[in-house]
């Protein structure tokens, strides 16, 4: 049994930066498919993360819930045009990322598709990380690449989410990543920065 935790920013105004990938309209068809089997299926108290803004993160450079000295858009205002130069470079540099979402999985926050965190992204994340920092914030990337499909409404004692069906893996090529700013969570309203094509992706599309 898990016990969930209530999300405490759900549809909140925030001030948050991310460096984001999102699915493309048939995977977002897939997405959706199973969003809707899940709620059919479960009795979780489950908050739906809405079709526009289902997404992976890459890294948070700066996180809604992150407590510095200064407000975080003057972080940002600080940092951000530095720090775009930087994630700039790095995603120049790595190649197209291959994802294989697996398995559907529960935590005490969330139900989420999790898929193996490939060589480059894990790459491209260890560098960020390494590049990127104010006071004490560094970014902390998961190992995993996971797109959040709920959050919880309530803390409750549930089984894991399972999908009755059998899930069939869906696969998804990275090939570009937006730069953006959360203004409400979780990116329900946000502002996009910049748009970031991977290595050799504009010669592809030339």
């Amino acid at each position: 049994m898990i016990q969930t935790k209530i999300d405490t920013l759900w549809l909140r105004q925030c001030c948050a930066f991310h460096l984001q990938y999102f699915p493309d309209t048939p995977f977002l068809s897939k997405l959706c498919d199973l969003q809707n089997r899940i709620e059919q299926q479960s009795t979780a108290p489950l908050l739906r993360v809405p079709l526009q803004s289902l997404h992976m993160t890459v890294a948070t450079l700066i996180d809604a819930r992150s407590q510095f000295r200064v407000p975080n858009h003057e972080v940002w205002k600080l940092e951000g045009a530095r720090w775009t130069e930087i994630i700039d470079r790095l995603v120049e540099k790595t190649p197209p990322v291959d994802l294989e979402f697996s398995e559907v999985a529960t935590s005490e926050a969330a139900v989420f598709i999790k898929a193996k965190e490939p060589p480059e992204l894990h790459r491209l994340r260890a560098d960020i990380s390494h590049a990127i920092c104010f006071e004490d914030w560094r970014p902390r990337p998961p190992q995993i690449a996971h797109i959040t499909l709920f959050r919880f409404s309530a803390a409750k004692s549930i089984s894991k989410v399972k999908v009755n069906a059998r899930f069939v893996p869906i696969a998804a090529t990275v090939r570009s990543l937006q730069l953006l700013e959360e203004l409400v969570y979780p990116s329900i309203e946000i502002n996009r920065l910049s748009a970031l094509l991977l290595l050799g992706v504009r010669n592809e599309a030339s």
